[in-house]
């Protein structure tokens, strides 16, 4: 039985969405259950139109190990990445534990395959001083938390033999990166957290001989969207892969914003190109 898991990281296969290969054997390495992993060398690494390692300031490294239960589709996981954001110099290293479930389901006649699955950010940093609350248009030296958590309802369907439709809709359940309403003021304790919600839609179309192109299209959006420097965004990607034996993929993408170059201090909403090639095991 194979299935996959959109565990919805950082921009493989041309996407902001990340594909994590499940298989279930008949022989099963722990508690009905089986053990993968991914690994990742890329130039830079994405997230909903976004630079996460500040404009190829350092290459992108990045993993994940994933045990899946074979009969009910219940997984978890860890993941780890570089980072850099000249906003928030401390941060060096992203990492993050799942968990999930994904299955298939069949509405009114209309089979389709489900993901749903918590996420939680892990923000690794150098001291405990950020130094502004991210996104701010003004900053203070606050001591601030910047972790939090996603809640991922994704579904998607193959509308043709080649071609596979994908959606998702993703909460935040706590503040977004730890913002707050008062952006940069103090004491930073007193402002209410933002919450983040992020639709998008993934079109992936298979060419053959291990061959696909895609195109996304998502919508990152703030319950107090003047709380961030640049507010709502929208954001898309267009590119193709190519997998080849024994695991191997290697992938070329371009990737874009509406966020006004005014508002974008740093640049990491800008146009992007990623070249990346991973590795499955």
């Amino acid at each position: 039985m194979n299935n996959f898991i959109k565990a919805g990281l950082f921009g493989l296969t041309a996407l902001t969405t990340m594909n994590v290969a499940i298989a279930a054997e008949d022989e099963h390495d722990f508690m009905g259950g089986n053990f993968t992993g991914w690994v990742e060398f890329g130039n830079e690494r994405m997230f909903r139109g976004n630079s996460e390692t500040q404009n190829s300031e350092i290459p992108s490294l990045q993993g994940l190990l994933t045990w899946t239960h074979a009969d009910t589709g219940i997984y978890a996981g860890y993941w780890m990445a570089t980072n850099k954001f000249d906003l928030v110099p401390s941060i060096y290293a992203e990492s993050g534990p799942f968990v999930g479930k994904f299955g298939s389901a069949d509405v009114a006649g209309f089979g389709f395959n489900y993901n749903v699955f918590v996420w939680h950010y892990i923000y690794h940093k150098s001291d405990g001083k950020v130094g502004t609350n991210f996104g701010a248009t003004t900053s203070a030296d606050v001591d601030y938390q910047p972790n939090y958590t996603e809640l991922w309802l994704t579904a998607n369907k193959d509308v043709t033999d080649k071609l596979n439709v994908y959606v998702e809709f993703v909460p935040t359940l706590d503040a977004w990166f730890g913002t707050k309403s008062n952006a940069g003021a103090a004491p930073y304790d007193n402002g209410q957290d933002v919450y983040g919600y992020n639709t998008a839609t993934t079109l992936t179309y298979q060419l053959g001989n291990g061959w696909s192109t895609s195109a996304n299209l998502g919508y990152q959006a703030f319950s107090k969207p003047e709380a961030t420097s640049t507010g709502d965004w929208m954001y898309g990607s267009v590119g193709i892969a190519k997998n080849f034996q024994d695991g191997w993929k290697a992938s070329l993408s371009y990737h874009d914003t509406n966020v006004k170059k005014s508002e974008d201090v740093t640049k990491i909403w800008e146009s992007h190109t990623v070249a990346s090639v991973s590795k499955s095991f």
